[in-house]
């Protein structure tokens, strides 16, 4: 048994904190400590049963606040004031006696609650806290309408059980105008209130430059740059592409636009991806190295394999690419080798000396390939993000001296050393690596995955990819394999997943996708053959109906498949109307009442041995039922 006005209480509190929790992070501090106040002193006060403060003095205490955070409204600063006082006003009305009238204001600011935080973030929770919010309130309508009626109604299990379902159907019976109206109606891909402020710049491992030397090390972030659907791959082949550097700087590296004309090959197997990356300020469209298509529209690629999009991708978008994995781009005809042998000004003696060994001793543009390699294999480099070498000099004293440094450290030395030995060079930017979700068929790059490589030109083979960062003795630490996953990464791989649907289905749903899905409705509705569909469709028709024949039989049990004592009721008013001419209004009149109206004695000796049974709440037994059977047989006619 349950008093109604206690679980009324209960609700509207679980309500409130489903509107609460994913505003509290976007609150200052006193909306925040006030709702926190209201919850705990309302829950105690309920349990007390006493309100030493009433409603009126809430208001009225309210009021100012409600004036600061009016003042404080601008066109500069439209939300966070609006926001702050909804949560004092839930507050409130939290913490003060509550009426059928209070309670449904808390389920109403609640609702705006939740609303608001939309306007900060679009994540999967806020779908988790609405579908919920929406169940409780739906239970909670139903309540109120008992406990406007009877604020002392005590409840027993089955009437709880009935109450609970009328509240849950409510919602489920709105799902198929859920489901007829997602793909109709627009939604926004970036939380309304980011509509008017700038993106914020994500910290990223991927830069539009490549300048070692600028500081003694470097840290990791896990921040996501971008996921990419496809089967799993071997992981070395898991190169990212994003740009090229062309130019060399001093010690830095930088992309020149003009870059020279070549015609790539891509030969072999295309890989297909679909790639979604994370909003951010690069222009850079990422794929797995080397993409020979990407499709998306007002995308652009450039002749060194390099796609770009117009401007920074500061909204959610997926695109798909088709990638050759071979770690080789032939050409067709040569390239600029002037262009990609250029070298700045004032390179070291001692690097001059070391590329000039390596022309000296290589007879061709492969073989001085092939010293180089060596020349890092056997030098006792050491890949490494701290303790790296600063200033003007970095790249001399990686390679002489400290000999330890990260991807750039190798790269750029690298193809210093290649383009002085007189072989063509560029860097190439991107990611390197992935973890694979298995759930979600897909593979989560982050920034901290950032890398840069060299690529090689070699006459009659086209441009080779070369790792130099893999030629260091503690290369096997660093890109050892795919590494055991411990719970942790396992759990935010599912979390991750659930986000990425999210993100899929959801926030990137756009005007194209409605387009799409019409198109392919109207395709599919050309093709309709009313025959072949029936044929098609009744392996599952059958189950289906089976199904719902069980459910119907399962709700209308009672009706369907009367008890023993209901069919015995049942029959007995049927032969009152026959054989006594009486009417019966079941409900109405109680059996007592009907046999007293018959002057029958064989009604009344019916109606007593029945309502014996019936009014000590128990099943007839097989005597009863075989004696009602005979009275019921020989009939109420009498016969004179």
């Amino acid at each position: 048994m349950v008093a109604i006005s206690s679980l009324t209480a209960v609700l509207s509190y679980a309500i409130a904190l489903c509107g609460i929790v994913p505003l509290f992070p976007w609150l200052t501090a006193a909306p925040r400590t006030a709702l926190a106040a209201g919850l705990l002193a309302g829950i105690w006060q309920d349990r007390r049963g006493a309100w030493p403060i009433k409603n009126w003095q809430f208001n009225l205490a309210v009021l100012p606040v409600f004036l600061y955070y009016a003042f404080q409204f601008s066109r500069a600063n439209p939300v966070q004031p609006v926001v702050n006082a909804l949560a004092i006003m839930l507050a409130a009305r939290l913490c003060g006696e509550k009426s059928v009238r209070h309670y449904l204001q808390i389920a109403a600011l609640s609702l705006f609650c939740l609303a608001a935080s939309s306007l900060f973030d679009l994540s999967p929770v806020f779908l988790f806290y609405l579908a919920l919010l929406l169940l409780l309130v739906a239970v909670s309508l139903v309540l109120l309408t008992f406990l406007a009626q009877d604020s002392r109604l005590i409840l027993s299990g089955a009437h709880l059980r009935k109450v609970l379902a009328a509240g849950v159907l409510m919602p489920l019976a709105s799902l198929p105008l859920l489901i007829l109206f997602f793909p109709i109606l627009p939604r926004t891909q970036i939380p309304l209130w980011n509509i008017a402020a700038a993106p914020a710049p994500r910290p990223s491992g991927f830069s539009d430059k490549v300048e070692p030397g600028t500081s003694a090390a470097v840290g990791e972030s896990r921040t996501i740059a971008f996921r990419v659907e496809m089967p799993r791959q071997p992981q070395q082949q898991l190169y990212w592409r994003g740009t090229v550097f062309n130019r060399m700087e001093g010690r830095r590296w930088v992309r020149d636009a003009a870059v020279p004309s070549e015609h790539l090959l891509y030969k072999g197997a295309r890989i297909a991806q679909t790639i979604y990356p994370e909003p951010g300020l690069s222009r850079a469209l990422f794929s797995l190295d080397a993409p020979a298509l990407i499709a998306l529209a007002r995308a652009r690629s450039t002749s060194d394999g390099v796609f770009e999009y117009p401007g920074p991708i500061t909204r959610r978008l997926g695109y798909r690419a088709e990638s050759v994995a071979a770690g080789i781009l032939p050409t067709a005809g040569g390239i600029d080798r002037a262009f990609y042998l250029k070298l700045p000004d004032g390179i070291p003696e001692r690097v001059k000396r070391l590329a000039n060994d390596i022309r000296r001793r290589g007879s061709n543009d492969v073989r001085r390939l092939e010293l180089l390699e060596q020349y890092f294999r056997d030098g006792n480099y050491r890949y490494s993000m701290r303790d790296l070498p600063t200033g003007e000099h970095a790249l001399e004293q990686f390679l002489f001296e400290k000999k330890q440094g990260h991807c750039e450290f190798f790269a750029s030395t690298f193809a210093l050393l290649l383009r002085a030995a007189g072989v063509p060079a560029r860097l190439v930017g991107g990611y390197l690596g992935g973890d694979y979700n298995d759930l979600g068929g897909y593979y989560l790059v982050s920034d901290d995955m950032a890398h840069v490589w060299v690529e090689a030109y070699l006459d009659g083979r086209g441009w080779l990819r070369v790792d130099p960062s893999s030629l260091a003795r503690n290369a096997g630490e660093v890109w050892g394999g795919e590494k055991q996953r411990s719970l942790a990464t396992r759990l935010r791989l599912f979390v991750d997943s659930l986000d990425h649907t999210w993100n899929r289905t959801i926030v990137t749903y756009d005007f194209e996708q409605q387009v799409e899905i019409a198109r392919s409705a109207g395709k599919r509705l050309q093709k309709f053959e009313a025959g072949k569909a029936a044929r098609a469709a009744l392996p599952y028709l059958l189950p289906s109906l089976v199904l719902a024949f069980a459910l119907v039989a399962a709700v209308r049990r009672p009706r369907l498949f009367p008890s023993q004592n209901e069919r015995l009721l049942r029959r007995f008013y049927r032969l009152i109307e026959r054989d006594c001419g009486i009417r019966v209004q079941p409900g109405r009149q109680g059996l007592l009442e009907i046999a007293g109206q018959t002057g029958n004695d064989r009604v009344r000796e019916f109606a007593g041995v029945y309502a014996g049974a019936l009014y000590r709440d128990r099943k007839l037994t097989h005597a009863e039922a075989a004696r009602l059977r005979r009275i019921l047989k020989d009939g109420f006619v009498t016969r004179t």
